[in-house]
């Protein structure tokens, strides 16, 4: 068997020995079970394996027994499992206790202020200890309170329910707890179709299709998203802006999927809905989906990535000013995106550039992104001088070996 070059970068060693096991993508993506996107673009290089159990599932399904010759990288440089959030036990065991109790009369009023309050929190300052210590009070008190009210009230709990899950499965798919997150996003479907309302009802099939879209159940999510929207659409001529929102947020679920399954013309559809209806609009934030002209510019750059178009995506962001966006996690993954497109390129000192930026929007969680790792991981592989002096300080902040 002819040697590997020991310079062949960890992308194209996939590629190798995919081809000497015989294996076409389309296979060890389904193996894998992630979408043949994602495996391309391991292949190509536009993406890290992020995580050392990737590595392992990847290895066993090339039939490669020595992680050094698949990667070409020492096992000190390998990405890390991260250690679970310290907030993730006790929401977990909130939102799995048989019978969560409080100890007084239910105060409704206050709850919900509670919740609006922690939406507040995440999504303008995005305070990952404060929020994962206050998480897990309100949702014992919020599980307590919904026995005990009735009629309009207990409609009204279960909209700040559903709301509640949104903000549990948002935080805890950030810090990695993806059974959390999954668990989050079924318990605010229910809330909402207990609560027989239907902008909530679609607003929470948004929500659970963001976290079945990270586990890569790409055409399960596009038909969710196809179904609640059409639930919606007949309503639509006299539908208020909050149900109008939510059915731009759906297509634009609908567009991503679109170009993770690499069909453009169902990308350009569904973007093209978005638009009109963001045009109509204007800059909203309603279920804290944040939809919008902004946002919907945003994500022509991140789907001009997900279709293999670095340049594309970095022509487009000079059309939008993501510095109106006022929640962090936008303009965090936007800068995050941007960093993947120039490295892409190997214009490295852009993308260090853009990960400062995203650093800036949000230090906890550069340290808890595991494609921020593996983006720093590639970089430091291939340093420079003229990129050293950002670059190992970065690393040291987010606990990146060099």
């Amino acid at each position: 068997m002819v040697a590997i070059d020991p310079t062949l970068p960890p992308s194209e060693r996939i590629r190798l020995y995919r081809r000497r096991a015989g294996l076409t993508q389309e296979q060890c993506a389904q193996l894998k079970g992630c979408t043949v996107s994602a495996w391309r673009k391991w292949e190509s290089g536009e993406r890290q394996v992020a995580a050392f159990s990737d590595w392992i599932e990847i290895a066993r399904i090339l039939r490669v027994r020595d992680l050094y010759k698949l990667t070409g990288l020492p096992v000190g440089e390998l990405p890390d499992e991260p250690a679970e959030h310290e907030a993730v036990p006790s929401i977990r065991v909130a939102m799995t206790a048989y019978a969560p109790a409080i100890s007084g009369p239910p105060d409704v009023a206050r709850l919900e202020r509670e919740i609006d309050a922690a939406w507040n929190l995440w999504q303008q300052r995005r305070p990952f200890a404060l929020l994962g210590a206050m998480l897990p009070g309100v949702i014992t008190e919020l599980r307590a309170t919904i026995p005990l009210v009735d009629g309009a009230e207990r409609a009204s709990v279960l909209r700040s329910a559903s709301m509640l899950y949104f903000l549990v499965r948002a935080f805890t798919k950030r810090v990695g707890a993806q059974d959390v997150s999954l668990l989050a996003a079924d318990r605010a479907m229910s809330a909402a179709v207990k609560a027989d309302d239907l902008d909530c009802r679609a607003a929470a099939a948004w929500n659970l299709g963001m976290i079945l879209c990270e586990q890569g159940h790409t055409e399960v999510v596009a038909a969710l998203a196809r179904d609640a929207a059409a639930e919606l659409e007949p309503t639509l001529s006299e539908a208020s802006p909050e149900r109008m929102s939510v059915f731009g947020a759906l297509h634009l679920l609908r567009a991503v999927q679109f170009a993770r399954l690499g069909d453009e013309h169902g990308v350009v559809t569904e973007l093209d809905i978005a638009d009109r209806v963001a045009t109509l609009l204007g800059e909203r934030n309603d279920f804290r989906t944040v939809f919008g002209p902004t946002n919907v510019g945003i994500h022509r750059v991140w789907l001009a990535m997900e279709l293999s178009r670095p340049g594309e995506a970095i022509r487009q962001t000079q059309r939008y000013d993501i510095s109106s966006v006022s929640v962090v996690e936008r303009r965090f993954a936007h800068y995050l995106c941007l960093a993947r497109a120039y490295g892409v390129r190997t214009e490295d000192v852009a993308a260090i550039h853009m990960l400062l930026k995203a650093e800036q929007e949000s230090a906890e969680e550069m340290r808890y992104n595991i494609e921020v790792r593996a983006m720093v991981r590639e970089l430091l592989r291939r340093e420079t001088s003229v990129i050293r002096t950002e670059l190992r300080p970065l690393a040291d902040r987010i606990g990146v070996f060099h």
